[in-house]
């Protein structure tokens, strides 16, 4: 047997059979669910979790448990412990898309693996975990084909139904918004890592995993080692209340990006005042189009709140970005293929998400909470762009959905002595890097690295970012000219 098989099995039986294992919550071994591929191993099972923490005796739901495991002949003591975005995505992703998903998997955390075990798991209402919260009604309505853009009235009617349904049984079946929340989700990741043997651990979390492991650091700091927040979304801000801002914000960045440099600003003269006319146009006089082909064609209803929308989702992929001042400016100009492309689709449902675990966490922590008068000064402030709440969905749903009530000190600003890396990307629209920066202002061993030309979740796209999360968690610190690409601004593809 090789040396690095043989440090593998050490490692499984370091990980199973730890003496300070407690017997709640537990780990049960299991077959994985994904191919682990030649000269790789995997530790799989589930750990039981409780429903409820202050009743004894609750009952517990179970969460689907991978270890990925490292290649070191002794793995540290202390894991790297993942924490998704969402609320209510899966690490391991859904049916097909399974494999493909662990795939990347397996090479992102090969670098982490060198000296320690990767753990992924699926929270609570999550994927296959227990218990299910999806609502397959939500996404049968926007799956289905219609040759026609239904108006804002239809679209809210059809999702009325289709949300009552799902909390309707969401209730029949025992369940509340009680037992879902950002503090529950920490304790949970906590169980997992103790089920697995783990003292301390070494968080790697994104998006609004972010917030799930700045509150572990309030409950627990004492268990983390390190950790590293991609894309930070601190407690003390409400996106519902700042989404106006956030969307000038990303494109001030991009208007100002493109108006110095010579190539932009020759390629795409007075882009920004061409971009704000069409938007104006556009919220008058509506496009109607047909985009996609074959099962993904949709029908969609082109206004200037939609290439708003459109702009940013493109902003927020970092490999997309070069391509934005051509695609505003093909707009500009009447072309609107390409940017009705990357229009979002306008329905709520989405077959990636658990949308009961997203609604009771979204609900308790960010759309109940927002203040309306804050809410409409935002949308006015920053018009055009305000618009892009003009007809969110989030109150009508939460209208409707057994949400729990948070508590005001959870929304606290998290201060730890644990060493933190953020990283945030310039172009993010959904956690800017303001936000990162107000997180590290209470963490005096935090170091903020800003990538000049990223969007949301660095760690996808920029090679360096997932570089530097794998030294800081090697050495709880960077060298001061750690990742000095990170401050070139974009390149924009010209015409």
């Amino acid at each position: 047997m090789a040396a690095a098989a043989f440090g593998v099995v050490v490692g499984v039986a370091a990980l199973v059979w730890s003496p300070s294992l407690r017997a709640e919550p537990r780990f049960t071994p299991g077959p994985c669910w994904f191919t682990v591929p030649d000269g790789e191993a995997a530790l799989c099972g589930a750990v039981a979790v409780p429903e409820r923490r202050d009743r004894a005796g609750s009952g517990s739901f179970r969460l689907p448990v991978a270890v990925l495991l490292s290649t070191a002949r002794q793995p540290a003591a202390d894991p790297v412990l993942f924490l998704e975005g969402g609320p209510g995505a899966s690490p391991f992703g859904s049916g097909e898309a399974t494999e493909e998903k662990m795939e990347v998997w397996w090479d992102l955390s090969a670098p982490f693996r060198r000296s320690r075990n990767v753990i992924l798991f699926d929270p609570r209402g999550v994927g296959r975990a227990e218990p299910d919260t999806d609502c397959p009604e939500l996404d049968s309505v926007g799956a289905s084909p219609r040759a026609r853009p239904v108006t804002r009235e239809q679209r809210a009617a059809a999702e009325r139904a289709a949300v009552t349904t799902c909390a309707n049984r969401f209730k029949a079946t025992g369940l509340s918004g009680a037992l879902f929340s950002t503090p529950i989700a920490a304790d949970d990741a906590l169980d997992v890592a103790t089920a697995l043997g783990a003292q301390r651990v070494n968080l790697f979390a994104v998006s609004y995993g972010t917030r799930v492991a700045l509150e572990i650091l309030r409950r627990a700091g004492g268990r983390v080692r390190s950790a590293v927040l991609d894309s930070v979304y601190p407690p003390d801000v409400n996106a519902q209340e700042e989404a106006p801002w956030l969307a000038q914000r990303a494109f001030r960045r991009l208007f100002d990006d493109c108006a110095t440099n010579r190539a932009c600003r020759a390629a795409y003269p007075d882009l920004e005042k061409r971009f704000l006319a069409m938007v104006e146009r556009l919220d008058q006089n509506p496009v109607d189009l047909v985009v996609g082909e074959f099962e993904s064609r949709r029908a969609l209803r082109l206004t200037g709140a939609a290439v708003i929308a459109a702009g940013l989702e493109a902003m927020s992929t970092g490999e997309a970005l070069a391509s934005v001042p051509a695609m505003l400016d093909r707009a500009a100009r009447g072309r609107y293929d390409a940017v009705a492309e990357w229009a979002p689709t306008s329905w709520l449902g989405d077959p990636d998400i658990a949308d009961g675990l997203a609604f009771s966490t979204e609900c308790r922590e960010t759309v109940n909470p927002a203040d309306p008068v804050k809410q409409a000064e935002s949308a006015r402030r920053y018009s055009p762009y305000g618009s892009v709440v003009a007809d969110d969905p989030g109150q009508r749903v939460c209208r409707l959905w057994p949400a729990g009530q948070q508590e005001p000190s959870e929304r606290l600003p998290v201060a730890s002595p644990v060493p933190v890396l953020l990283l945030s990307g310039a172009y993010d629209p959904v956690t800017p890097p303001d936000w990162g920066e107000r997180a590290a202002s209470t963490l005096p061993k935090s170091r903020h690295l800003v990538f000049r030309s990223a969007g949301h979740i660095v760690t996808a796209n920029e090679d360096c970012a997932m570089t530097a999360a794998v030294a800081f968690v090697d050495n709880e610190t960077l060298p001061a000219n750690a990742c000095p690409g990170a401050a070139k601004p974009p390149q924009f593809d010209k015409p």
